[in-house]
């Protein structure tokens, strides 16, 4: 069932979480639902005796490649914490959890800390948990942890609204929201439903509430349930199994499919989207091997000396601008942890130092910013500039106070070495250069790939990742219509001592951020490219492209700034779009998938949509609900053409 994307930001609540310790007592009450998270007595017995072994989760992670657990209200992560651990000792070396968990009031790091302290068998699990915990931005955050092993997906949302857009298989169901006398939103027939499509074959549920309209609606869905004593003061507890006979339902998924049924997989393409396509697929000890025609990796559109991460959000409510804020987090996750972000302040943690500048370069942006403003968005992920933002401290003496709408100060955004972060990506991944792909044929079962010389390539499953050579291997077809074209682009390389000295990158319709190396990248022109066009050398760029990157400059860093093109060096390469702007992403045919048209936006989007392609291959949750799915899905052209 498909879920529109709301048409307004998801506000999410402040739970105002009082925790009090007596003894050996802790109480953790909310003032929000005026209710508390788990008994006084024990949450860890409580958690135990209700969610833990009444699921029989030791027994799932011996026998389970993949054990799927939903969660209905993360709380304070004690549940989730008390399943890592299980897991940690339980599992064998080949299994994976992934665990999935909505929260529309979420705590912050220090009240989660504060709460899970009173339980020192789970000092390691805690502490794994806050360096993994993503900031409270609505959305789905996907964060992995045991180097991949374990898969968390925090959704900051309604659960009712969560699981309306999702299409997994869960095989256990954690549902610990506040007690549906204080939280009535939450406990109604429509998500009991959804947790009956959302559910594997036999999935098994559990909840420390054993009201009678919970009952009702979890059997009405198809659950069998079972009434047990309660934990503490609670009379009653409740588990339960899906029946299979559910009538008009989905029950009885597949299962995910295991490495060695998925085959060889073959990704054409070596730049951020094949390179964090392969991680994706490696993550989960997939044969995975990457062809590329260029002599390295990341030669093309992403092998540029410093390149933006930041969303692109959009002044109303779409499913594009709900996609970017998603990819975001992830993408600069990922940058980071592989060593790729560029300068001082390059981290997770939002502050004064880190961060980037985006300022309006028309009315018409100036205009958008302000809506933005206007939004529901937490200032810890965009507010406008003010005279602490670290730009205006080096003395550029950026637009502020009354003239707030000319720019915005993203602290968790900033600039990437764009070749750090692929080749980190590809680190251990079989990858073969100066392949070229000519032609690509899916005869009975198999999918053969044939290079320049004739020679063919057997894959069981292949992944397009090539850029805008994506046109032209999938050739004139019909179905789906893949629409891509190229833009050439050109970056001005200023030297490190230029007269131009920036504490944060910046965005202005064109950008400019600092390189590894000391020098500045100064982007980015655009030419699209007409059919016959030479695409021309990578080090090729004109005077008139470094006059077109200068001109873009906002007057504010033209006076910091002469323009010194017997100075400059720089670099082209073509990007690869779509005439709607948006990128391409999944299955195009029986074991075929395409990730492209990712335009200039493929460092905040490739790594997202890659990891969503690897759960499809080894059908496993998306980290995509059901609006950004329709956002990127390729069959959009063919649709919108009558095919």
């Amino acid at each position: 069932m498909a879920c529109a994307m709301p048409d307004h930001p998801i506000s999410l609540h402040d739970p105002l979480i009082e925790i009090t310790r007596d003894g050996d007592r802790l109480t953790a009450y909310s003032r929000l639902y005026d209710d508390i998270y788990f008994s006084s007595a024990s949450g860890y017995a409580e958690s135990m005796a209700v969610f833990i072994e009444p699921t029989e989760l030791a027994a799932r992670f011996k026998s389970s490649a993949l054990t799927t657990i939903a969660e209905l209200g993360f709380g304070t992560g004690l549940n989730f914490c008390l399943a890592l651990s299980l897991f940690r000792h339980t599992a064998p070396n080949h299994a994976r959890l992934h665990y999935i968990a909505a929260e529309h009031a979420p705590l912050t790091a220090d009240q989660i800390c504060a709460v899970l302290s009173a339980y020192p068998e789970l000092h390691q699990e805690c502490d794994d948990v806050i360096a993994a915990l993503p900031p409270r931005w609505p959305g789905r955050h996907r964060v992995f942890l045991d180097q991949g092993r374990i898969t968390l997906d925090l959704i900051y949302q309604d659960g009712r609204d969560m699981l309306s857009g999702s299409d997994f298989a869960a095989d256990v169901w954690f549902l610990d929201g506040f007690t549906p006398s204080r939280n009535p939103d939450m406990w109604q027939d429509d998500m009991f439903s959804h947790m009956a499509r959302c559910s594997a074959k036999n999935a098994v549920c559990a909840s420390f509430t054993a009201a009678g309209s919970v009952r009702r609606g979890l059997k009405q869905a198809g659950f069998d349930i079972t009434r047990h004593a309660g934990f503490g003061h609670k009379r009653h507890r409740i588990t339960g199994v899906l029946l299979n006979h559910v009538a008009g339902g989905v029950a009885g998924r597949s299962a995910p499919v295991s490495a060695s049924d998925i085959g060889r997989v073959k990704i054409i393409g070596a730049g951020i989207a094949g390179a964090s396509l392969a991680a994706a697929l490696a993550r989960r000890q997939i044969d995975v091997e990457v062809l590329d025609a260029a002599p390295a990796a990341a030669d093309g559109a992403s092998g540029n000396i410093a390149a933006l991460q930041s969303p692109r959000l959009t002044a109303s409510y779409t499913d594009h601008g709900w996609l970017s804020h998603n990819a975001f987090g992830f993408a600069r996750r990922s940058a980071l942890a592989m060593g790729a972000g560029l300068g001082s302040g390059a981290g997770m943690s939002a502050g004064k130092s880190a961060g980037l500048i985006t300022l309006a370069k028309d009315d018409r942006e100036a205009v958008r910013q302000q809506k933005l403003l206007a939004q529901a968005w937490p200032e810890t992920l965009f507010h406008s500039i003010d005279d602490d933002t670290p730009a205006n401290q080096s003395g550029l003496d950026l637009p502020h106070n009354e003239a707030a709408q000319n720019g915005l100060h993203y602290p968790y955004a900033g600039a990437v070495d764009p070749r750090q972060w692929v080749n980190a990506l590809l680190q251990g991944v079989p990858c073969r250069y100066g392949v070229q792909i000519h032609h690509l044929s899916a005869p009975q079962n198999a999918i053969i790939l044939t290079d320049q010389y004739g020679d063919d390539i057997a894959a069981d499953v292949v992944v397009i990742a090539a850029g805008i050579g994506l046109s032209a291997l999938w050739g004139k077809r019909l179905e789906p219509i893949l629409p891509i074209t190229g833009n050439r682009g050109h970056v001005s390389h200023l030297p490190a001592d230029t007269d131009i000295k920036i504490s944060l990158p910046m965005s202005f319709g064109g950008y400019l951020a600092q390189a590894s190396d000391g020098s500045y990248a100064l982007g980015a022109s655009y030419q699209r490219l007409k059919d016959g066009d030479d695409i021309g050398s990578e080090n090729e760029v004109s005077l008139n492209a470094h006059k077109e990157n200068y001109a873009r400059l906002p007057d504010v860093l033209k006076q910091h700034l002469s323009f010194s093109p017997d100075q400059w060096q720089g670099r082209q390469s073509v990007r690869a779009t779509t005439p709607d702007r948006q990128p391409i992403a999944g299955a195009i045919g029986n074991g075929i998938y395409v990730l492209g048209g990712l335009g200039s936006r493929g460092m905040v989007t490739a790594p997202l949509l890659a990891e969503a392609i690897a759960a499809d291959i080894c059908q496993e949750p998306s980290p995509l609900d059901a609006a950004m799915r329709r956002a990127v899905d390729p069959f959009r052209f063919s649709r919108r053409a009558g095919l």
